[in-house]
């Protein structure tokens, strides 16, 4: 009796539950400028468990060290065919983990990425770039909350001063409620 009451009040008190809230990856691609600088050895989702999917990417760099990242992250909404949405911005890499700024966008998005990302000590950088079953979740989105639908983040990489990579990582966000 005592087991029914209490799974009668957990649906009453609970929030409801559609088949639509979250937010999941759809898709990730990866384009190389500069195939003697790098190769992408690996840049697929993967799917963790049920309705849980995660994104890894491992761009293999032909030539270290290197000295010098810059970063361009761009949002852009999906209404018809993909717009720019919210912030194009660019940064330091190097100094950005050295000296972080949390008035800056991209500190962020990289403390998002940062425990499935293998790049967490300043410049220079002498190892392969490994992002590794990067799940995307809704809490992520609970300090810039935007409204739902499909998402394109680009995110271009330069190194020792060229472009070298673009990533382009789609999503849905489908929260129903921000915090």
């Amino acid at each position: 009796m005592k087991f029914a009451v209490i799974v009668a009040l957990m649906c009453v008190l609970s929030p409801p539950v559609s088949a639509d809230s979250g937010t999941r990856h759809t898709n990730i691609k990866c384009e190389i400028q500069d195939e003697s600088f790098a190769e992408v050895n690996v840049c697929r989702l993967k799917i963790l468990g049920r309705g849980i999917i995660g994104a890894n990417v491992h761009l293999k760099i032909k030539k270290l060290p290197v000295k010098t990242v810059k970063v361009n992250f761009s949002v852009w909404k999906k209404l018809s065919g993909y717009h720019p949405f919210l912030f194009n911005t660019t940064v330091d890499l190097c100094h950005n983990i050295k000296h972080p700024n949390p008035s800056n966008v991209f500190y962020y998005f990289y403390g998002a990425l940062k425990p499935f990302l293998n790049v967490n000590h300043s410049c220079p950088i002498n190892h392969d770039l490994i992002l590794k079953d990067f799940v995307l979740d809704d809490m992520m989105f609970s300090l810039v909350p935007v409204p739902k639908g499909n998402y394109m983040f680009d995110i271009k990489l330069w190194a020792n001063g060229a472009w070298r990579a673009t990533i382009f990582s789609y999503l849905d966000i489908k929260v129903d409620k921000t915090l």
